[in-house]
């Protein structure tokens, strides 16, 4: 939990604006642009604001499946509910291919207010009620509503300028400083917080589906300190999925090591987000590494 809380400091830090002051909502946003969609997506991304990188027309040329970018800011299991939900009410009888960025840690059921806010949203978010929390959030990041018909960034990145990645290597000492201080430690496992989680592979591999999940990269000082602890968290984590196993069916993709997949020191925008050049260097791994659950 420590760092989760020193990642969402630094996240804060990184020019986060209070939710008074955020643009409308990229939830909607990007229901919006599935609704408008004249063929169902083969590929679905879920995620984070690490995901959102991720484009699907790169996908395509190494799949040869066409695909849309359903990650947002902030983006947990509840959300991935509604967007998968919505694409298989949207496209009837389809079934495709999911490619899911997490973190150490894994997941959330503290549904985001402004999902809930979304009527498409909300009805999603009925269903599956049980599952999750009464936690109420306040979220502190803006959200980008400017997206192109797949759901990717418009904007083409320039390469990062020798400031910016002295800038990152900054903001990542930072983190290392503040785990230093306090160690990272995995908490216990609480089952509830999983239930939406699991409920979410249960209806994927309900529909004939098999999906992909993908470990966010962590900067490499950043990573090499939590190794220090043996990264409680991740570790935590791998093993909840290895549980798993015997009951749903997924594909697992650790990319956290950027070594792993070709990644750079220098192709990050802050300390906890790759650019648009280390991510099309990791969905290269990623389709590689699938086991054919993108094929």
């Amino acid at each position: 939990m420590r760092r989760i809380a020193v990642l969402l400091l630094v996240t804060v830090a990184l020019g986060a604006v209070s939710a008074e002051a955020a643009a409308p909502t990229d939830r909607s946003a990007k229901l919006n642009l599935i609704a408008r969609l004249k063929r169902g997506p083969e590929i679905l991304v879920l995620g984070d604001s690490r995901g959102r990188q991720a484009e699907p027309s790169v996908l395509q040329r190494l799949t040869g499946h066409t695909g849309f970018n359903a990650a947002v800011t902030g983006g947990s299991a509840p959300d991935a509910w509604v967007f998968v939900r919505y694409a298989a009410d949207r496209f009837p009888g389809q079934k495709r291919r999911y490619v899911w960025f997490v973190s150490a840690g894994l997941t959330t059921n503290i549904p985001d207010p402004r999902m809930e806010a979304d009527a498409r949203g909300k009805r999603y978010l009925q269903e599956v009620a049980p599952y999750l929390s009464s936690e109420v959030i306040h979220p502190p990041w803006a959200t980008d509503i400017r997206y192109r018909a797949d759901g990717s960034i418009p904007d083409k990145q320039l390469p990062p300028s020798p400031a910016q990645v002295s800038q990152v290597k900054a903001q990542a000492a930072r983190i290392v400083a503040q785990l230093r201080l306090h160690p990272p430690v995995a908490p216990p496992l609480d089952p509830t917080k999983f239930q939406l989680f699991e409920h979410l592979l249960a209806y994927m591999n309900g529909r004939g589906e098999r999906p992909v999940i993908v470990f966010n990269p962590v900067y490499p000082t950043v990573l090499a300190e939590l190794e220090k602890y043996g990264d409680p968290l991740f570790t935590s984590s791998m093993n909840y999925l290895q549980s798993l196993r015997p009951r749903y069916d997924f594909v697992v993709v650790d990319c956290q090591d950027i070594h792993a997949w070709g990644g750079t020191y220098t192709d990050w925008t802050n300390a906890t987000h790759v650019d648009q050049a280390n991510m099309r260097r990791m969905l290269r791994y990623i389709a590689s590494h699938s086991d054919g659950a993108l094929a």
